[in-house]
């Protein structure tokens, strides 16, 4: 008997607790197998197995200046190893949604595999959940509001913990083209499983919108400047559906040219570059609470040799367990920190994801061939959105063709 035959005698639990153990690709060559392996690994359990054993990756956006070329979307594995923090291409290229372009497109936010994108372009906003990992994605209807200069449009992406449902959160502010004072505010949700935006109403604390929502105990949050000035943040409960002022470090600016949020590993952070001399990070150790931010890394721009990057923003991509960070400075520049010895190695980004762009020209300058780039923390996941009643799920195979 040969080894799949056995393995095709285990008993199911058996079966699927071997496969959910198996690289991503693997599992996705398992599915062919046969119509067995396919139902088993069609399963919400099996996704929520495996989802629990994914590694952390990074999904990587190539944002070409040539428009025509649109975006190019790729995944990155991280070897999170105490000394060795290599970046290595994962194996292919990823598909893109159908029935989006290619230009424009911008990622929102991941949960659980599954990537919010927005599209802008003109008067052109669209919005699609998308499962690359299945090559599965959901178009959103248009909500109300265009995107017309000088409105202002931010989304976030995250799940209600409490009832497990996923949602988008769509903030259109619309503004006065001499004063950019606020004429309307207008906040969207979109909860997978419905179908349609629902209108939560105005948006009270929020005076202006700052890059995406980033998503963290069951809650969105934006760097904003409200009517009164006593909050630099913004949340989102996804479970309320409700905004409501939230604690930003003491040190925090309103002049949000030179700073990033994000997540520091599970922490909420802000990275402020708006001093020539130092990166600072901080740190929220405990959410919610004010007294809880840390100034948890000050990078010296001049001894680390970032006094180049002085009127760039800077952002904290990845925290390895030995505490060295990756940082993405200028779009186009991917750094590892050492606190602990004050050093930085550059990653080659045009190398990183060259086989993933054909176009590349060898023989140009490296700061010719160093492409803007967009990343975040990913992990792969076989959760369907197949499964989202009321939704309209489009499918590509690997030549691109629809599926059924």
């Amino acid at each position: 008997m040969s080894g799949l035959e056995l393995l095709l005698n285990l008993p199911l639990p058996i079966i699927t607790d071997i496969l959910s153990r198996l690289p991503t690709k693997s599992i996705v060559q398992c599915r062919c197998v046969c119509k067995t392996w396919l139902k088993l690994l069609s399963e919400k359990e099996f996704a929520t197995l495996h989802l629990s054993r994914s590694p952390m990756c990074l999904i990587i956006n190539k944002l070409d200046f040539d428009s025509s070329s649109g975006s190019c979307f790729s995944l990155v594995e991280l070897e999170d190893e105490p000394g060795h923090h290599n970046l290595s291409v994962a194996g292919m290229k990823l598909i893109l949604p159908c029935s989006c372009d290619e230009d424009g497109l911008t990622i929102v936010g991941t949960v659980n595999g599954l990537v919010c994108l927005n599209q802008r372009k003109y008067l052109h906003d669209a919005v699609y959940i998308w499962n690359p990992t299945l090559r599965e994605s959901i178009a959103l209807p248009t909500p109300e509001g265009v995107r017309d200069y000088p409105n202002s449009i931010s989304y976030g992406f995250g799940l209600s913990t409490k009832i497990g449902q996923y949602k988008v959160v769509r903030i259109f502010l619309e503004l006065e083209k001499s004063s950019r004072r606020i004429l309307k505010s207008i906040c969207h949700v979109y909860a997978l499983g419905e179908g349609s935006w629902r209108v939560i109403g105005d948006c009270p604390y929020l005076n202006s919108c700052c890059s995406h929502g980033v998503f963290l105990n069951g809650n969105l949050h934006w760097l904003v400047a409200d009517s009164n000035g006593s909050e630099l943040i913004s949340c989102f409960d996804l479970e309320k559906e409700s905004f409501g002022p939230f604690p930003a470090p003491p040190e925090l600016s309103k002049d949000f040219y030179l700073t990033s949020f994000g997540l520091f590993g599970s922490y909420l952070s802000v990275c402020d570059n708006t001093s020539d001399f130092q990166i600072s990070i901080w740190v929220m150790k405990e959410y919610g609470i004010k007294n809880s931010w840390v100034l948890e890394f000050v990078i010296d721009k001049w001894s680390a040799d970032l006094h180049v990057l002085s009127c760039e923003i800077v952002r904290v991509l990845k925290v390895f367990r030995d505490g060295v960070i990756l940082l993405l400075c200028r779009d186009d520049i991917l750094l590892s920190y050492n606190s602990t010895r004050e050093t930085l190695h550059q990653f080659a980004v045009h190398k990183l994801i060259k086989s993933f762009d054909d176009r590349m020209n060898e023989d140009s300058s490296p700061d010719e061939r160093y492409p803007r780039i967009e990343a975040l923390e990913f992990v792969a996941s076989f959760l369907s959105l197949k499964d989202f009643a009321m939704e309209a799920v489009e499918t590509k195979n690997k030549t691109g063709r629809h599926r059924c």
